[in-house]
């Protein structure tokens, strides 16, 4: 279940409604950033032919059909096509599209609690939690095989800091000592972009940065890769896997990235829109969670 609720000035709770998942999909979780990276650090690393260099990517330059790529140690290495996988600020993206002014930073808030309270509180259900400055993401989770309760805080604009909850009740379920960790989430603005480039084909969040209101960005990262894989498996022609991923990937994610600045408008909205947000999912009205989170539930499978 999706529970909300909101927090008042006087930071007292109070249940707004749930939302059911069962229905919508049997797989719905959270996986530990650290943990998948070093599932699959480990996994690649089986492969004996696979190397790996310790450096920063400087510079890469187009010669003819081979890419040349500097690192900061002053070593060349050649390349007939390179998939750019370093992020919205990375090489690959300024050799594809050059600088942009588009690409916005949202501030965002992460804490973790290994206490039992929060965890027994929120155990099996993600709730969102309205306040005037922000919403708060809080569900469970397990790190490093230990139960802990995850918080996310998004604020209506980088001006804002997670508060400080003085209400005794409420520190059962957001403890006043979580150390939040500031991070930034980024996503575009405007047009659609370049992806590929003279053998350079932009990959993850560096081809499309998503708004984390949804939470997808990451998921939609191993979804690229599972599509990379399987087409890399069947098909030689890497201009062809190219035009297959923008075919079947980039409208997706696109339509992702507009339903997410959506929720994060709504999630956002105080005052006058903030009272009627609260009143329309207390009346159970939604036939826009619906429309929004349906492009979640139908995936194609890639395992």
């Amino acid at each position: 279940n999706i529970h909300f609720k909101k927090l008042n000035s006087k930071q007292n709770i109070k249940f707004l409604s749930q939302y059911n998942l069962f229905y919508k999909t049997s797989n719905f979780g959270s996986i530990e950033r650290e943990s998948i990276i070093n599932v699959f650090k480990n996994e690649t690393l089986k492969n004996k032919s696979i190397k790996v260099y310790n450096s920063k990517i400087k510079h890469i330059i187009s010669n003819n059909e081979n890419k040349e790529i500097l690192d900061d140690k002053g070593r060349i290495f050649l390349a007939k096509q390179i998939i750019g996988a370093d992020g919205i600020n990375g090489i690959s993206r300024r050799f594809v599209v050059g600088a942009e002014n588009d690409i916005v930073s949202k501030k965002i808030f992460r804490a973790v609690s290994f206490e039992n309270n929060p965890y027994q509180l929120t155990k099996g259900i993600l709730q969102v939690i309205f306040y005037d400055e922000g919403y708060f993401v809080i569900y469970p989770t397990k790190i490093n095989k230990k139960k802990a309760t995850n918080y996310i805080f998004v604020p209506v604009n980088n001006n804002y800091d997670p508060p400080t909850i003085d209400n005794k009740t409420v520190n059962y379920l957001i403890p006043k000592d979580l150390n939040w960790i500031t991070s930034f989430a980024s996503y575009k603005r405007g047009e659609k972009t370049s992806i590929y480039k003279n053998g350079v084909f932009l990959f993850g969040d560096a081809a499309f940065a998503i708004p984390p209101h949804l939470a997808q960005a990451g998921n939609q990262i191993l979804e690229d890769a599972a599509f990379m894989s399987e087409n890399l498996a069947e098909n030689t022609d890497f201009n062809e896997i190219v035009n297959s991923f923008v075919k079947n990937r980039y409208l997706k994610k696109n339509i992702i990235a507009k339903k997410s600045s959506i929720i994060g408008n709504i999630f956002s909205s105080q005052k006058l829109f903030g009272n009627l947000r609260n009143i329309g999912i207390k009346s159970k009205h939604f036939e826009l969670l619906d429309y929004v989170l349906k492009p979640i539930w139908e995936d194609v499978n890639y395992e």
